[in-house]
Protein backbone atom coordinates (compact mmCIF):
# COMPACT_ATOMS: atom_id res chain seq x y z
CA UNK A 1 0.00 0.00 0.00
CA UNK A 2 1.32 3.35 -1.31
CA UNK A 3 2.10 5.86 2.06
CA UNK A 4 -0.47 8.93 1.73
CA UNK A 5 0.76 11.69 0.48
CA UNK A 6 1.57 14.96 2.81
CA UNK A 7 2.27 18.55 2.31
CA UNK A 8 3.51 21.09 4.04
CA UNK A 9 2.17 24.56 3.00
CA UNK A 10 2.02 28.07 4.12
CA UNK A 11 -1.39 29.04 6.30
CA UNK A 12 -0.98 32.70 4.85
CA UNK A 13 0.45 32.43 1.31
CA UNK A 14 -0.43 28.74 0.57
CA UNK A 15 3.14 28.66 -0.85
CA UNK A 16 4.19 24.87 -0.47
CA UNK A 17 7.19 23.69 1.58
CA UNK A 18 9.91 21.41 1.45
CA UNK A 19 9.40 20.23 5.13
CA UNK A 20 8.56 21.76 8.55
CA UNK A 21 9.76 25.45 9.50
CA UNK A 22 9.06 28.69 8.63
CA UNK A 23 7.63 29.95 4.67
CA UNK A 24 10.12 31.49 2.49
CA UNK A 25 8.05 34.02 1.47
CA UNK A 26 6.32 35.28 4.95
CA UNK A 27 7.95 33.21 7.83
CA UNK A 28 5.02 31.74 9.04
CA UNK A 29 5.09 28.12 10.40
CA UNK A 30 4.22 25.83 7.69
CA UNK A 31 1.52 23.05 8.40
CA UNK A 32 1.32 19.54 7.29
CA UNK A 33 -1.88 18.64 5.52
CA UNK A 34 -3.06 15.16 3.87
CA UNK A 35 -4.64 16.39 0.96
CA UNK A 36 -6.51 13.11 0.25
CA UNK A 37 -6.25 10.85 -2.79
CA UNK A 38 -7.06 11.95 -6.42
CA UNK A 39 -10.65 10.96 -6.42
CA UNK A 40 -11.08 12.01 -2.69
CA UNK A 41 -14.08 14.28 -2.07
CA UNK A 42 -12.27 16.45 0.25
CA UNK A 43 -10.66 17.98 -2.85
CA UNK A 44 -13.39 19.58 -3.31
CA UNK A 45 -14.67 23.17 -2.53
CA UNK A 46 -18.18 22.43 0.29
CA UNK A 47 -21.21 22.56 -2.05
CA UNK A 48 -24.65 23.04 -0.88
CA UNK A 49 -27.38 20.74 -2.17
CA UNK A 50 -28.38 23.40 -4.93
CA UNK A 51 -24.62 23.09 -6.20
CA UNK A 52 -23.44 26.48 -4.97
CA UNK A 53 -20.01 26.57 -3.82
CA UNK A 54 -19.93 27.87 -0.48
CA UNK A 55 -16.41 27.55 0.11
CA UNK A 56 -13.13 28.89 -2.33
CA UNK A 57 -10.68 26.33 0.09
CA UNK A 58 -11.02 22.88 -0.65
CA UNK A 59 -12.77 20.63 2.81
CA UNK A 60 -9.71 19.33 3.55
CA UNK A 61 -7.74 22.70 4.53
CA UNK A 62 -10.94 23.76 6.16
CA UNK A 63 -10.63 20.44 8.30
CA UNK A 64 -6.81 20.83 8.66
CA UNK A 65 -6.96 24.64 9.71
CA UNK A 66 -10.28 25.29 10.82
CA UNK A 67 -12.24 22.67 12.43
CA UNK A 68 -15.24 24.28 13.39
CA UNK A 69 -15.67 26.22 10.74
CA UNK A 70 -15.20 23.14 8.22
CA UNK A 71 -18.13 21.36 10.20
CA UNK A 72 -20.70 24.63 10.39
CA UNK A 73 -20.14 24.43 6.18
CA UNK A 74 -20.78 20.62 6.02
CA UNK A 75 -23.59 20.67 8.38
CA UNK A 76 -25.44 24.19 6.50
CA UNK A 77 -24.78 22.65 3.17
CA UNK A 78 -26.60 19.26 3.71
Amino acid sequence: MAEPVKIHLCPRCLLPAEGPGACSNCGAEVVRCRPGDPDDPCRRPVMDRQGNVRTRAPLWWLRARLGELARYYIEDSS
